[in-house]
């Protein structure tokens, strides 16, 4: 059985090493000929290299403190008002910035904070302020969602003795709340610097020039206006080291609570009137801050030119180039990730537990290398022998499943090794294997995370700019590179019609895939 299971699961780990290992290769081996050489050594020496690194490092940190810090406030706002009117409805609001693709959310900033925004920033929006306001909207509901649960686990009796002790609310957060906070927060905040350093459609977009330029923008930069391959390869490396030095202080620290659905309630201390209005403001301030630039998308873009942009066939081409890319780049990555669990999981139950966690490793080691690095990679290495632009869909459709590969190890991960744990034995006495054993066995258990993970990777793949920015070309464009094509147009009304388009686009196939294959779920409360 083992032997059936590990042919399968060989072919996708050759595949990964060919598609993560062979740009790298292509990286490594071009920084090293010697007519680049020279090149690389001026790079490293020049200010340009120095001012890009700093700000990379500087508005990952600054975002990641601006997202992470209010979070905790807004989450125990949260968790010391399970009867707050609408919670549901709120912490529903919450979850959009998880599935909402970046280019989205550049579009909903710059119309509450543009130069004819509800609060106008003007010019100042593009650089630094612009980064912050996009990556806080994305960041604080995720930071919120991770640390939620965490109130769940404080044990009763804690809250129980806390009243007894007659703690105020300032001894009851020190004393109760912040040593189960303090084990998780260290990878929550790693996990945001993560999310903020490999940023790119919002910088790209936001960045407002030179000054405001990251290293994978840089790398994009080389590669399209510069055609420097050299410097391309010095800024990749420069980024996978990065994140590798981000993933090792990860993992040092990777105690962190799984995304719960369904969350309940601390303890009920006795509250003051101050407390509760507190709470309330925390709670509405971060709703207006999420819900605010999504309202004003909807306003400006029903506003706009949705006749003409209905009658565009460009549109709708980008639109169809979009669907085929997240439908096909979630399923291969479903199908890639369930044959390496199945093979893990076979590992684990005939107790070779360190062979099962290397495999599971294999799936999510491309968590640390940046997709526009692999991309990179690949133009470096295809370059020369073919014509890239000609190869846009397989290849972005395989980076986009490969990036989708940790998040389908970490949905499906814990009930395939649980189905294999509870039935292996039933099964092979009642003689289910292959279909029969994935209808009745496997089917009820994982229809639910399976929906899950094939919903994400897809609006994932579906909201990808980097990518097909690096290979697209106007024939080839999806709904990001569209947008992104109409913002350096200044056509600002049709990006926003656009941003709407792509924004219901991926609710709709979020909502139907994973309520079409995962069944009904339930709402956070």
């Amino acid at each position: 059985m083992i032997v059936s299971r590990a042919i399968p699961a060989g072919l996708v780990l050759a595949l990964l090493a060919l598609l993560v290992l062979a740009p790298m290769a292509g990286l490594l081996h071009l920084s090293a000929l010697p007519g680049y050489e020279p090149a690389d050594l001026r790079i490293w020496e020049s200010a340009y290299l120095r001012r890009v690194l700093y700000f990379s490092i500087w508005q990952a940190l600054l975002s990641t403190l601006l997202s992470v810090l209010p979070a905790i406030l807004v989450a125990r706002a949260f968790a010391m008002q399970p009867d707050l009117p609408l919670r549901r409805l709120l912490l529903g609001l919450f979850a959009l910035p998880l599935v909402v693709p970046g280019v989205v959310v550049v579009m909903a900033v710059v119309s509450v904070y543009g130069s004819d925004g509800w609060l106008p920033l003007g010019r100042s929006l593009y650089g630094i302020n612009g980064i912050l306001l996009a990556h806080v909207f994305f960041n604080l509901p995720l930071a919120v969602r991770l640390l939620l649960p965490l109130w769940k686990m404080i044990p009763q009796h804690h809250w129980q003795l806390g009243e007894q002790l007659g703690m105020n609310a300032w001894q009851r957060f020190r004393f109760i709340e912040w040593p189960m906070l303090r084990e998780t927060l260290p990878g929550v905040l790693l996990l945001v610097f993560m999310l903020c350093l490999t940023s790119f459609a919002v910088v790209l977009t936001l960045g407002g020039g030179p000054r405001s330029t990251t290293i994978e923008v840089a790398i994009y930069q080389s590669l399209r206006f510069d055609f420097d391959p050299a410097r391309a390869v010095m800024l990749a490396l420069l980024q996978l080291g990065l994140c590798m030095l981000v993933a090792m202080l990860t993992l040092k620290f990777q105690r962190m609570p799984e995304v719960e659905i369904a969350t309940s309630a601390p303890y009920r201390s006795r509250r003051t009137t101050l407390s509760y209005v507190v709470n309330l403001v925390l709670i509405m301030a971060a709703t207006l801050y999420v819900g605010l630039p999504l309202l004003s998308l909807l306003i400006d873009a029903l506003q706009g030119p949705v006749i003409k942009m209905a009658t565009s066939a460009q549109l709708w081409q980008a639109f169809a180039n979009t669907l085929f890319i997240g439908i096909s780049a979630a399923l291969l990555s479903v199908v890639a990730g369930w044959f390496l669990l199945q093979y893990s999981a076979s590992l684990a139950r005939q107790g070779r537990a360190t062979g099962a966690r290397l495999v599971d490793l294999a799936g999510s080691i491309v968590y640390v290398i940046p997709p526009l690095v692999i991309a990179t990679g690949m133009f470096v290495l295809l370059s020369p022998h073919v014509d890239v632009f000609d190869w846009v869909y397989p290849i972005v459709i395989a980076i986009n499943a490969l990036m989708g590969l940790p998040f389908v190890v970490r949905c499906l991960g814990p009930s395939i090794r649980q189905s294999h744990a509870r039935y292996h034995r039933l099964c092979l006495s009642l003689d289910l294997q292959g279909w029969n054993r994935f209808r009745f066995i496997d089917w009820p258990l994982l229809r639910r995370p399976l929906g899950l993970a094939i919903a994400l990777v897809a609006v994932l793949a579906m909201g990808d700019l980097g990518v097909i920015a690096l290979f697209g070309s106007t024939q080839t464009a999806t709904l990001p590179l569209m947008i992104y094509q109409q913002l350096g147009a200044y056509l600002i009304s049709q990006a926003t019609v656009t941003a709407l388009l792509l924004l219901l686009l991926c609710l709709a196939v979020f909502a139907l895939l994973e309520r079409g294959i995962g069944g009904k779920a339930d709402v956070v409360n």
